[in-house]
């Protein structure tokens, strides 16, 4: 661990000294099964810090960076856009974009969605943004919508998204997926508990300290307040169940970490979304949820019923879009087999 780094963490090294060999020994087997299955979308490269420092474990944040400053703002807009549009195609990014512009906040607040975060990052608070994780792509879809519609290239420092450690060792469409989302937002790194990383051995040492790093950088973002995240609090993309003759049968969100769900205390309002190219109509569908005061639902909920009623939204969404059942286990009645399939 270089010098720099041992000076901000050195009481977290003389604790776990460095496991950042051994976790990418774990993240070789994972990204070889992720790599090989079926309409895989991510292109796993090798662990290299020289080339790729960020790939270590005491790298648990990456600011925001535009790389272009003194490309004018009319010219910075018109390049985000015609990145959605390659993506999502005009069509579809037209009818997202003008939903986007007409959802309301709340039954209780007429303003528009786009208005409260304006405000929100204005005065200060925190504001979480759940996606379903159907796709990865679809957070980075909303992440970009949201930037247009908000012109909110002035703010890329009080804008976030956590992904998993994992992904400094994949790429999309030729660049790491970490330089897609360094331009608009700060990068947080953390290392969620799923039965992924327990099957491919991810070091449990390694996670606790990856973890503790994150929130000692996130903490202090949070105390100044502002802060826009977006976060997939499963860790991990829904998973399709099959029949037996390959159609798909039913949907499963994965289950959500009690710690994850913990997480939003620190949040002053937080909203779900969901974004999913429809199996039925062939077309690109959104749902936005109810926007959510955390802190006031936290005087007679508890956060795992918060983030319940989140996902139930999302359930719904992903329910509509694809015409299939979608099981979610609770976090609020997790004992024993609390699966639930709303239908």
């Amino acid at each position: 661990m270089s010098e720099e780094l041992c000076n901000g963490y050195s009481k977290y090294y003389s604790r776990w000294g460095d496991p950042t060999e051994e976790l990418h020994g774990a993240y070789d087997s994972w990204l070889e099964d992720m790599s090989g299955r079926e309409g895989a979308q991510f292109v796993p490269f090798e662990y290299d810090l020289s080339r790729h420092p960020e790939q270590s474990i005491y790298v648990p944040k990456i600011e925001a960076h535009d790389p272009h400053p003194k490309v004018p703002d009319f010219l910075y807009y018109r390049i985000v856009k015609k990145k959605l549009i390659r993506t999502l195609g005009s069509i579809s990014y037209r009818e997202l974009a003008q939903q986007l512009k007409d959802q309301p906040t709340s039954a209780d607040d007429s303003r528009s969605l786009t208005e409260k975060l304006i405000a929100n990052q204005r005065d200060g608070k925190n504001t979480m943004v759940v996606t379903s994780h159907f796709s990865f792509t679809e957070l980075g879809y909303f992440k970009g919508l949201r930037l247009l519609e908000k012109r909110d290239r002035a703010n890329i420092d009080k804008n976030g998204v956590i992904l998993n450690k994992l992904m400094t060792r994949q790429s999309y469409i030729g660049k790491k997926i970490v330089e897609h989302f360094t331009p608009v937002s700060n990068i947080y790194f953390s290392y969620p508990k799923s039965t992924s990383a327990e099957k491919h051995g991810i070091p449990a040492g390694a996670t606790m300290l990856g973890n503790a790093l994150f929130m000692k950088v996130l903490k202090p973002d949070l105390q100044k307040g502002g802060l826009e995240l977006d976060a997939a609090l499963t860790g991990k993309q829904i998973v399709p169940h099959q029949k037996e003759n390959g159609e798909i049968d039913h949907y499963e969100i994965p289950a959500i970490d009690p710690s994850s769900a913990k997480l939003i205390e620190g949040f002053d309002d937080i909203f779900g979304a969901t974004i999913i190219k429809s199996p039925i109509t062939g077309n690109w569908q959104m749902r936005i949820g109810e926007f959510l005061d955390v802190q006031e639902l936290l005087k007679t909920n508890n956060s795992n019923e918060i983030v319940d009623s989140i996902y139930e939204e999302i359930v719904k969404s992903v329910e509509t879009f694809t015409g299939k059942e979608v099981e979610y286990h609770k976090l609020s009645q997790r004992i024993g087999k609390s699966a639930t399939k709303y239908i």
